[in-house]
């Protein structure tokens, strides 16, 4: 965690204001950050690129440029971690298991505040449902094939296309602070 440190310097610099923004984070409890040393990121059919390719590169950069800052080398094969993210832009994103390449783990428990915040989750089968701008970071080992953390903006996202960069620019940093105290 030593290592996200530096990135959250450079995340200031870039952040403004964002009003209505909440973060929240789900993890594995059983999982030791500090063991991961390298990353990839993976697209999903669920990001930006079929409503803004040029957004939705400039969100891969990002999130590629914090892994890097923070300390955690990209391969081309065979990651500790693999790093992905998801938008609901137009309307609520569900992700259920069909849609991710991995499973949530025994120890990973979602919190409390799903129902009126984040959205709603069928813990059963272990599906999320996610308000309309919301933006969703997961991070799952490669070996164990689990999502071992899931960072979640609210508000990240709104209509007005002009202000979407900086609002996520904002929402990245407020994820990537809390990845920190992992």
């Amino acid at each position: 965690m030593r290592r996200i440190r530096p990135l959250l310097l450079c995340l200031f610099l870039v952040a403004v204001p964002a009003l209505g923004m909440k973060i929240h984070i789900d993890y594995d409890g059983a999982t030791a950050f500090i063991d991961y040393q390298t990353f990839q990121f993976r697209e999903t059919r669920k990001d930006l690129r079929r409503v803004s390719p040029s957004l939705h590169e400039w969100v891969a950069r990002q999130i590629i440029g914090y892994a890097r800052y923070g300390g955690l080398a990209m391969v081309p094969s065979e990651p500790d971690v693999y790093l992905a993210y998801y938008a609901a832009y137009q309307g609520e994103l569900r992700l259920g298991p069909g849609d991710l390449e991995y499973a949530y783990g025994d120890d990973f428990t979602p919190g409390s505040y799903w129902e009126g915040g984040v959205g709603i989750r069928d813990g059963g089968k272990k599906s999320f449902t996610f308000k309309e701008g919301t933006v969703v970071v997961d991070v799952w080992d490669r070996e164990r094939g689990v999502l071992v953390w899931r960072g979640m903006a609210t508000g990240a996202l709104k209509k007005d296309y002009n202000k979407n960069q900086a609002r996520l620019a904002k929402a990245l940093e407020k994820l990537m602070k809390r990845w920190e105290e992992m």
